[in-house]
């Protein structure tokens, strides 16, 4: 296979509401969230890189955990509110944090700054073998 050269200019970023499930909770959390894939157009299986823009007052997702499948951040600009079963936790742009599979530290991103924040979304892809959980909302956990 030919080596594959992806430029950020070539990703195409998705508003949430052209990804969004009609059923989806409290969507007005993640009105101002896009994001583009980065690794599938590449052909990479195993694991995803996104990266995603929270304009202010928008959030990554609702507070979650998985069960098989490892999750890391990056922030690359602006600052972001990482709230977690332990607080809530600062990052600016070079922070990282990471959710290994199985620790049951639901989390998830806002962004309370008055400027957009972008970060790269990491994880590993375990199709069949995952389960989301969703301690604060009433559903779930949800079977991938």
């Amino acid at each position: 296979m030919e080596t594959q050269v992806l430029h950020l200019s070539a990703v195409e970023m998705i508003p949430w509401r052209d990804r969004a499930r009609a059923d989806a909770i409290k969507p007005q959390w993640f009105e101002g969230q896009v994001e583009g894939r980065l690794a599938k157009p590449l052909g990479i299986t195993q694991f995803g890189v996104n990266l995603v823009t929270l304009a202010p007052g928008a959030y990554s997702a609702l507070r979650h955990w998985h069960a098989a499948e490892d999750e890391f951040v990056h922030v690359l600009a602006g600052e972001l509110t990482l709230i977690d079963d332990h607080g809530e936790h600062r990052l600016t742009a070079g922070s990282s944090a990471g959710f290994p599979a199985g620790v049951a530290n639901a989390h998830h991103l806002v962004n309370r700054s008055d400027a957009p924040a972008t970060y790269l979304a990491v994880g590993s892809r375990r199709p069949g073998a995952e389960t989301i959980s969703y301690p604060d909302d009433d559903f779930g956990p949800v079977r991938k």
